[in-house]
């Protein structure tokens, strides 16, 4: 799958889009920080903390991107 964009997976769809979402997102801002300096990463210990934290921001942004979609039949 090199060169065909990225991979996302989670324990749910929710955690899986926001996750999709949220990786361009940090792809950009990280991109636009490259240039001020060295980046410093965060260890094992702190990314698991950050994604648990994140993990409670998910139905607030599904519910959000819920309502902009507006009514659609997941049916169909």
């Amino acid at each position: 799958m090199r060169g065909h964009g990225s991979t996302v997976v989670g324990s749910s769809l929710q955690q899986a889009v926001y996750r999709a979402i949220y990786t361009e997102v940090n792809a950009k801002l990280q991109l636009a920080a490259q240039p001020l300096g060295e980046i410093t990463f965060l260890n094992r210990e702190e990314a698991q903390l950050s994604s648990d934290m994140n993990d409670g921001q998910i139905p607030r942004s599904w519910n959000l991107w819920i309502r902009r979609l507006g009514n659609i039949d997941l049916d169909a």
